[in-house]
């Protein structure tokens, strides 16, 4: 293909710019490979394609449509598409039509159009094209070695990774841990006009890639962690435009990040060393006159020590300027000096590349004060609670040390309090060069702050000197949500925050002390939640597989901590349910029935994992249980029916995979399973005299009641039970991470939204608004103590969208083909405004009460069909523009099916 000629079409499909559509019916707006706009590293064989539909109509849906696929952007036409054409397929999906051309090959490009027809059988315009870039398929196609300047060979214990320190003992040769950063060079010589240039590369544990003295790509903290023995990701980055005719020079700098951890951070709930830090690179130039070159990484690669001196994820980062070597990665270096790079061992996971998004520097932050508490110490507030780093500007002799400090808080004095980083050090040093201004930022580390403390300067800094530096998995932001609460909108955007905080390529618990894991509790809670507010396909992707390649191959358990290695030391379905729990929640909202055929034989292995821990369908008690619970004598792995109850609701998802699949016969077994676990659990469990699940507790009552597992005679007294709880609590709920969630839903699923309205508003301790107070991101527990950007207990912000909005996918037709919007009213609010960015495009909500009237605005998006529901006494006059089969279902309600469109509704009295 010759780009040149193809390039509008090319900016156009890359800024997902389309055409409008020949009728005016429907038009194609955002098209999608593998959940990616324009993706480059796609490893599906069979990609799927996406697109969503815009229509200024109403009750627009889509009768059939048609893709084509080729080579060449000149050749998107039916008559000479080579890769596929589909033919006209009389269906209504819009989402996941996978391609069935012919086969791919590593590093292809194709480009794909798609045209529809509408309900009146009437065809849009083909849209504008797409494209999608192929990885590296094969183990084949790698042809470059992994090198390093550590030893060629490590020990390796059998599990194949240090956890611990005392482990090093069964080896003759213990691990030599070098933390300083190690710089590796190639030069080379291009003498004809350069095409295209794409770069396959790795390095382990954190890298940055240089081209010819220019930094290439604005990713950070790359790769993102993964069990490295199982999968290691690599990354594809574009040389075209950095490549220039006679010589070259390729460069990276190696940190140690999750790979090459230093040993006091030797430990299961910490780090694990993996070996040495080591590169694999891989440089395809494609030439203008059709010929090809490869440039590896090889024992003909330089090495050198780098001028990072110390890098640790917790602890932070060490930066000499004096020892960088000028001008290290750019042509004409003399590299003599330096001696050759080592072939050194493959770190023994299968490179693959991800969709997911980059760890990238998403946003600057100002700091709102200044102040200087001491002599020679300045203390900056960036006004956010926040993940990331600080930009630093400034000027002093050669050999001078600047120290940079973070903390979540301050202490009365206005020194930092550093309590809640716990043993992380959390720490950067920039040694100065001494020549003029110099601007420095961390490379290998990260941390969560709000304040920054400089010393080691002769002269006070100036307010401008420091910029805060947002890091995060770029996601982007899907929706948009305000009501006439502050409270909740401080909830919402807390949320928002703590969320960002912790998507580092997977979903970590907190950002700042020396911990920064993957709970899988954590994740599960705020998953509905993440996925309304943010585009997570390709994250949860990326994670949900890790989860499935990191199953215990002896018995089909889920680790409770992702990415990291599997380890038999800690079963506890109370978290590792979690896998079943996001698995089935991704399918509600995306309607990917080939993502849920994926993983369905790893849940099967999971639940049938706890049938053998089983004794007559009761697991014993773990020791997680609703983490940070305030209930009265609530201790680790309370309440004990938990990890019965979440075996339960295993099965009952399982089941439900099962039928989406069409594997009915395995359908109703997992059925029989579910009522079998129901049954002994009530036996164990429930106490008949008392109405209650022992002991009695909030979250004891209520997830029993969110998994329907009372007998439909005793759910009014649990619910009592429930309720009358709270009042005996001054009107304040007594749960932790699970109860937050379950509780409400329980009490919503129950017709009781205003007593959960009351619980999310509620003050004083403990309460969404104590956790709140002077904060701006949601603290770990209800006492304040622990870290103060954990977003678990943001799990309540879907409750936002889900019910004082009212939207929701229907679970019998997922993906928001079929769209529930029953929004509730309290009467303490005046008002609700929510959007979301669906897989099919933009749903609205908003509702605002004027005198006695309710007035609604609702948009559904074209190819769906929404059921409306709507309160509305007997009393109540309605009006809908434009008008719609109304009709009273309760006394209360009333509803009606509308199709896509802008729809308004007054109710009350006019």
């Amino acid at each position: 293909m010759k780009l040149k000629k193809c390039l509008p079409l090319f900016w156009l499909a890359l800024n997902g710019v389309s055409l409008p559509a020949a009728s005016n019916s429907l038009s194609i707006t955002r098209m999608t490979c593998d959940y990616a706009v324009n993706p480059t590293g796609v490893e599906n064989p069979h990609p799927v394609f996406s697109w969503i539909l815009q229509s200024n109509g109403y009750n627009k849906r889509q009768t059939a449509f048609q893709i084509i696929a080729a080579t060449d952007c000149r050749k998107l036409s039916p008559q000479k598409a080579d890769l596929w054409n589909s033919g006209i397929v009389r269906e209504a999906h819009s989402a996941h039509i996978s391609y069935q051309g012919r086969a791919l090959r590593s590093r292809q490009t194709g480009w794909w159009q798609v045209r529809v027809w509408d309900e009146q059988d009437r065809p849009s315009a083909w849209s504008r094209p797409a494209y999608w870039e192929m990885g590296l398929l094969q183990p084949s196609d790698w042809q470059a070695l992994w090198i390093g300047s550590g030893p060629a060979t490590e020990p390796r214990p059998e599990r194949s990774f240090f956890q611990q320190q005392k482990e090093q003992s069964a080896f003759s040769d213990t691990v030599h841990m070098n933390g300083r950063s190690t710089l590796l060079r190639k030069a080379f010589r291009i003498d004809k006009p350069v095409r295209s240039a794409r770069a396959y590369v790795c390095g382990l544990g954190y890298y940055e890639l240089y081209c010819n003295g220019r930094r290439v790509g604005d990713q950070v903290l790359a790769p993102a962690k993964t069990n490295y023995r199982k999968w290691i990701l690599y990354d594809i980055l574009d040389l075209s435009q950095l490549l220039q005719s006679g010589e070259n020079a390729l460069g990276l700098i190696l940190g140690n990040g999750w790979f090459n951890p230093y040993k006091k951070w030797w430990d299961p709930y910490r780090m694990q060393w993996f070996g040495s830090k080591r590169a694999i690179l891989q440089l395809h130039i494609d030439y203008r006159d059709g010929s090809s070159q490869v440039i590896i990484s090889d024992p003909d690669w330089k090495t050198a020590p780098g001028p990072v001196l110390f890098s640790c994820i917790y602890d932070g980062e060490v930066y000499d300027a004096t020892q960088e070597p000028a001008d290290w990665c750019q042509p004409g270096f003399d590299d003599s000096g330096w001696p050759h790079a080592r072939v050194v061992e493959a770190p023994g996971g299968v490179l693959t590349h991800s969709l997911m998004p980059d760890i990238k520097v998403t946003q600057q932050l100002k700091p709102i004060a200044l102040t200087f508490p001491a002599p020679g110490l300045a203390v900056y507030d960036l006004g956010q609670n926040f993940s990331g780093w600080v930009r630093m500007t400034c000027h002093g002799r050669r050999g001078e040390r600047m120290t940079l400090r973070y903390a979540e808080d301050l202490q009365a004095n206005g020194m930092l309090d550093f309590t809640s980083n716990e043993k992380a050090l959390n720490t950067d040093v920039y040694v100065l060069n001494g020549a003029g201004n110099e601007t420095y930022e961390p490379r290998f580390t990260f941390h969560g702050f709000r304040y920054v403390q400089v010393s080691g300067l002769d002269y006070l800094p100036s307010i401008d000197d420091l910029t805060g530096c947002v890091v995060h998995t770029a996601v982007d932001t899907l929706s948009t949500f305000s009501c006439s609460d502050e409270l909740v909108n401080r909830i919402h955007r807390a949320t928002l925050w703590s969320q960002r905080s912790n998507l580092m390529g997977y979903p970590m618990d907190c950002p700042q002390r020396d911990e920064r894991l993957g709970w899988l509790g954590d994740a599960m809670v705020t998953m509905e939640e993440a996925l309304i507010n943010f585009d997570m396909g390709n994250f949860y992707r990326h994670w949900l597989d890790g989860l499935r390649l990191n199953q215990n191959p002896d018995d089909g358990d889920i680790s409770i901590v992702s990415p990291r290695p599997y380890l038999p030391i800690e079963p506890d379905p109370t978290w590792s349910s979690a896998y079943l729990v996001m698995v089935w929640h991704f399918y509600l909202h995306y309607g990917d029935r080939g993502f849920l055929q994926h993983h369905y034989p790893a849940m099967r292995r999971y639940v049938e994992h706890l049938s053998t821990q089983a004794q007559e369908f009761i697991l014993p008690k773990y020791w997680i249980g609703d983490w940070g619970s305030t209930a009265e004598g609530w201790k680790e792995g309370d309440p004990p029916l938990v990890g019965t109850a979440f075996y339960y609701y295993n099965a009952v998802i399982l089941a439900k995979a099962a039928h989406v699949l069409e594997h009915d016969d395995e359908a109703q077994t997992y059925e029989r399973l579910a009522e079998n676990i129901r049954r002994a659990l009530n036996k164990n469990f429930y106490n008949k005299e008392k109405h209650h699940y022992e002991p009695g507790s909030q979250f004891s009552n209520a997830f029993p009641l969110f998994l329907g597992l009372p007998d439909s005679m005793e759910q009014p007294a649990v619910l009592h039970n429930i309720l009358s709880d709270i009042a005996g609590h001054d009107g304040h709920f007594t749960v932790g991470v699970l109860g937050a969630k379950y509780l409400i839903e329980a009490l919503t699923q129950q017709q009781h939204a205003d007593a959960a309205w009351r619980l999310i508003t509620q003050k004083g301790y403990p309460s969404w608004q104590h956790l709140l107070a002077g904060r701006t991101t949601l603290s770990e527990f209800w006492n304040l103590q622990g870290s103060h950007n954990h977003v678990m207990l943001g799990s309540i912000d879907a409750w936002f969208f889900k019910t004082l909005a009212g939207i929701r996918a229907d679970e019998s037709r997922p993906g928001y083909e079929y769209i529930l919007i029953d929004p509730f009213v309290p009467d303490a609010l005046d008002s609700v405004q929510a959007s979301v960015i669906t897989p099919r495009g933009l749903v609205s909500v908003s509702w605002k009460k004027k005198n006695k009237v309710r007035v609604y605005a609702i948009e559904i998006p074209a190819n769906t069909t929404a059921r409306l529901s709507l309160p509305a006494a007997v009393s109540e006059r309605i009006k809908a523009e434009p008008p719609c089969a109304l009709a009273r279902t309760h006394k209360d309600r009333i509803t009606c099916e509308i199709g896509s469109g802008r729809y308004a509704f007054q109710v009350g009295s006019h």
